[in-house]
């Protein structure tokens, strides 16, 4: 049995049916750099199967095929099941397989696996086994891309910013320094989310935490804990996490009455 930490789930490890067992398996793979797609039909020497899951690591020199068979029973999948899904391995010529269920695989199935390039999963373990990859190319970038603005508002020198500053009326720069004051503590926390695109060097900065709750103390304490994030799972707080960053952008876009750096992130 595969270990998981249940603290850095990227989504509800539950899913309420089969299909959304398969889009989430595919939606994972596709973010970890895959190009993943579900219900295609390949053909085998004894006819045309359709694969749950089919994906290709476009980037490796030996294109390396995954195939998925997504079982969400009530009980663990039985050996039956493995020995035909090696079956369509081999006439696919797929390099690695998973099946990811609900509830894994007996232990007859699990043993079987042992001698094989099949790996049986739930789907927390299969999300565990991904987590690291994906919270780098998915998590932080999805961030990285909203902050852009926020953090040349919040950043200590600005030529841009500055003399767009200067041109404000008296009551509108008492408004933008009330803003900074109040919220770069947060800008300049979730520039950081930005670094890596730049320089590889950053990444240890945004390495992938131990649990959701340490990131959300993270950002809770730069707002001065007068904001509490609500989500549960990773891709959940990633959607809270760009909301709220629009939303603090918007508050400084207003004192200007346009975002002034929309020209340079609309690119």
């Amino acid at each position: 049995m595969n270990k998981t930490n249940n603290n850095v789930m990227i989504e509800n490890p539950n899913p309420r049916n089969w299909r959304a067992l398969q889009v989430g398996v595919c939606r994972l793979l596709n973010e970890i750099g895959l190009a993943a797609e579900t219900g295609k039909i390949v053909d085998t020497p004894r006819g045309k199967v359709e694969i749950d899951v089919f994906a290709v690591d476009e980037k490796s020199v030996d294109k390396i095929k995954y195939i998925v068979e997504c079982k969400n029973w009530a009980k663990p999948v039985p050996q039956a099941v493995v020995h035909s899904f090696t079956t369509v391995m081999h006439e696919v010529g797929a390099n690695m397989g998973f099946i990811v269920s609900k509830r894994g695989l007996q232990v007859g199935a699990t043993q079987y696996t042992q001698h094989t390039n099949i790996t049986g999963l739930s789907y927390a373990e299969f999300q565990w086994r991904y987590f690291k990859v994906w919270y780098e190319r998915c998590f932080v970038p999805k961030i990285g891309d909203a902050v852009g603005p926020l953090s040349e508002y919040v950043e200590p020198f600005n030529y841009h910013r500055d003399e767009k500053v200067k041109n404000l009326s008296a009551s509108k720069r008492q408004k933008y320094f009330g803003l900074l004051k109040k919220y770069q503590p947060f800008g300049m926390t979730m520039a950081f989310f930005e670094f890596p695109r730049y320089s590889w060097h950053f990444s240890m900065v945004t390495e992938a935490p131990e649990s959701i709750a340490k990131i959300k103390e993270t950002i809770e304490a730069s707002l001065s804990g007068t904001y509490r994030l609500k989500s549960t799972y990773f891709r959940d707080l990633q959607q809270e996490i760009v909301r709220l960053v629009e939303d603090v952008t918007n508050k400084f876009n207003s004192v200007f009455g346009e975002n002034i750096f929309a020209s340079k992130y609309s690119l």
